[in-house]
């Protein structure tokens, strides 16, 4: 029997999960499915695959096409919220909102020169300018376009954590009349850390006992502290740091258990090759390779290895 059209469709709300069920000889009628498509794609605002199904396409074929746009969607936003979380940990280390008493607002990050990539990232999606800084190895991006700078805004508002840059973009804020959020509780599934990490966070290796170690600094311990529920690690005054504090992890499976964070959350800065490379150092480890003799290929290749490292290839 035919599936009878519902006059109230207009009125209902459908899921970005529409889901059509198909038993026995059940038939559902052209007019309600193509009803429900274009409402769905009404959802996302896209006129061309709209335009596109209304022409002659059999059903099957408008499924597929629908399937493929949803899931296109929902992988793309997946990819923005991903970014924008990246973003504003990069913010929170690195970057800088400054308000002029004029009333231009503008956002720096600065970075080593190693970290291009990073900050081509930034300036791809909100332009800017990227400048060498005179006298030093380090990279300034700056970004005045009200504009550009109020889309930049949106996209970090709620994401940002450190106090310090909630202070500075709150000025802003208020005066574009802008209301300032604030984030919610950090967890695993959340790409602010990778962002953090590339502005303040190391990856060393010691050369004595060849022990690896990623760590973060603060003046403060407040963004350093939740890092210890979610990754392990301490918090510790770095006597060396001029009175700062650091998160320090060291054991091999918290480590291994932040690469497998970085897969879903990579790192844009140069630390990143360096991130790729310590699986393999455990497993070289493993192997005795860091005290086999030295004029053995396995030595040999333990120093290959090490002078990736150091490159940061």
């Amino acid at each position: 029997r035919e599936w009878p059209l519902n006059e109230n469709l207009s009125q209902q709300t459908i899921s970005e999960e529409f889901v059509l069920y198909f038993l026995g000889t059940i038939s559902i009628s052209c007019t309600l499915l193509y009803t429900a498509i274009v409402k769905i794609l009404k959802i996302y605002d896209n006129s061309q695959v709209t335009n596109a199904l209304s022409t002659q396409v059999g059903t099957s074929e408008t499924i597929r096409l629908l399937n493929k746009r949803l899931v296109h969607n929902l992988s793309n936003n997946d990819k923005d919220l991903k970014f924008k979380e990246w973003l504003a940990g990069l913010i929170d280390g690195d970057g800088c909102f400054q308000l002029s008493k004029k009333g231009y607002a503008s956002l720096e990050i600065t970075m080593d020169i190693r970290d291009e990539r990073a900050l081509q990232a930034v300036k791809n999606i909100y332009g800017g300018s990227i400048k060498l800084r005179s006298g030093v190895s380090a990279l300034r991006y700056r970004l005045h376009s009200k504009k550009k700078l109020v889309d930049l805004i949106n996209d970090v508002n709620g994401l940002i954590r450190n106090p310090v840059r909630l202070i500075q973009l709150n000025y802003i804020c208020v005066n574009y009349d802008i209301a300032l959020k604030y984030p919610e509780k950090l967890t695993l599934d959340n790409g602010w850390f990778s962002g953090f990490f590339d502005a303040d966070g190391t990856v060393t290796i010691k050369s004595t006992d060849w022990q690896l170690s990623i760590s973060a600094s603060q003046k403060t311990s407040e963004l350093l502290t939740p890092l210890v529920e979610l990754f392990g690690g301490y918090v510790y005054i770095d006597r060396g740091g001029q009175g700062s504090f650091k998160w320090y992890v060291t054991k091999k499976e918290d480590i291994l258990n932040l690469i497998e964070y970085f897969k879903k959350y990579p790192s844009r800065s140069a630390k990143n090759n360096r991130l790729h490379l310590i699986p393999k150092i455990y497993e070289f480890k493993d192997m005795k390779a860091h005290i086999a003799p030295s004029e053995s290929l396995l030595a040999k290749s333990w120093n290959i290895l090490i002078n990736k490292w150091k490159n940061y290839e």
